[in-house]
């Protein structure tokens, strides 16, 4: 479908998905046509809001329309897998919200679907299409300050209030993303994993958990996350020859004043890195998923493949296993 603007279903009519609505109305390789819901009245008011011409009251619908070429799944972490597998059964391609899905078995088997359909899957974290993320990992390759030996990392913000409590957390909604971003530097999968935690007794869910990765190089990634404290972020790198430190929020750059400070060792005032981007985040993402669309390409480039979501499902689920 090479050059054909790709049309774009969205099921679910949460915040995340009003968020993709606005992107994929500012790309202009995508076109917005349906939307669906469990109910008529929220599926006609997200409608009415973003100008969509088809509205649907049950998700499988949508999948059934024969006009729409992508998916966006911004459904509950719980719901991610199965509706990615009747989205490929549908010959559908799909970008589904982070997490990638609850489970290691249940990444086989999106994947096992994915891969028999031959259609373009790809976990929606945003950020990685960002890039402020190249800039970040070509500093890394670059080796400025040497061979890495520690990351650290915190990610929080008090979203249990408006999160869906099912298959939820800390780990899975925040915690995400710095793993993501960690072993994408590391170029690597964890040799050890281990974790520790905060659950809330009512919900059963992790408020609060940290945990220390090892990588086979002797590197050491140390990660803390809470969805039940304000917004905070803190993403460091120690490497032999000096550290980065990131001021911008790494998991969430703008269009501007996106800063990196690198100091290197034995000087006293760092280097102020700035990063000037030209579209906003999520309209990244969706011109990223419209390009591998429309070139037939089954893997993402900068974006994130299937295998790498396996490991991040990897990580996550051990982390969260070892504090339940």
């Amino acid at each position: 479908m090479q050059h054909k603007t790709v049309k774009w279903g969205i099921l679910g009519t949460s915040f995340i998905s009003n968020v993709m609505a606005n992107a994929i109305q500012e790309s202009q390789t995508s076109e917005l046509i349906a939307i669906g819901s469990r109910t008529a009245a929220t599926a006609k008011t997200f409608a009415d809001k973003f100008s969509i011409p088809k509205s649907y009251t049950n998700y499988q619908s949508l999948l059934e329309d024969s006009e729409i070429d992508a998916v966006y799944i911004g459904l509950p972490n719980h719901l991610h897998g199965e509706w990615m597998i009747r989205c490929a059964e549908a010959g559908k391609h799909i970008l589904s919200e982070k997490p990638f899905v609850t489970s290691i078995e249940e990444a086989k088997q999106v994947i096992s679907a994915v891969e028999k359909s031959n259609v373009f899957c790809m976990e929606a974290l945003m950020y990685r299409c960002h890039p402020f993320t190249k800039k970040l990992r070509e500093l890394i390759q670059s080796k400025i300050i040497g061979d890495i030996k520690l990351y650290n990392a915190t990610y929080t913000a008090q979203i249990t209030e408006i999160a869906n409590p099912t298959a939820s957390g800390s780990i899975r909604n925040l915690g995400c993303y710095p793993i993501s971003l960690i072993r994408l530097l590391a170029n690597a999968e964890p040799i050890e994993i281990r974790g520790m935690g905060r659950v809330n007794k009512e919900t059963n869910g992790d408020n609060q958990a940290s945990v220390i990765l090892k990588f086979a190089d002797d590197s050491i990634a140390v990660v803390s996350t809470a969805d039940d404290i304000e917004m905070y972020w803190q993403f460091d790198i120690y490497g032999t020859k000096g550290h980065l430190k990131v001021v911008t929020n790494p998991w969430l750059p703008s269009k501007d004043n996106n800063k990196i400070f690198l100091y290197l060792n034995n000087e006293t005032v760092p280097t102020e890195i700035n990063l000037t981007a030209e579209k906003s985040l999520y309209t990244y993402q969706i011109n990223h998923v419209s390009m591998q669309i429309r070139n037939g390409r089954g893997v993402a480039d900068d974006g994130v493949t299937l295998l790498d979501s396996m490991g991040n499902t990897v990580v996550l689920e051990t982390w969260l296993s070892q504090i339940s």
